[in-house]
């Protein structure tokens, strides 16, 4: 079972690819994803409360539990004034 890890903008830039697949088991969470891309790109900031997740284009928790096939995304916020 795996899971697709999607980056964006800048992301794409930093980790030079557009995705990573993941090995996931029954599990994996949303946070396991989050540290294992950590883990590959360290010059990749995804800091805790400053990106919005999304599993299958739909906003999720840390806590959610990823199943095969899952797309997972990792979006900065945007704050402007």
């Amino acid at each position: 079972m795996k899971a697709s890890i999607k980056f964006l903008g800048m992301q794409r830039v930093i980790t030079n690819t557009d995705s990573l697949d993941m090995p996931i088991n029954g599990n994996t969470k949303v946070k396991d994803a989050l540290e294992h891309v950590r883990r590959q790109y360290p010059d990749l900031t995804l800091q805790d409360g400053m990106v919005l997740i999304t599993v299958n284009y739909e906003v999720a928790g840390a806590d959610r539990l990823l199943k095969d096939g899952d797309s997972i995304s990792f979006l900065p916020l945007i704050a402007g004034g």
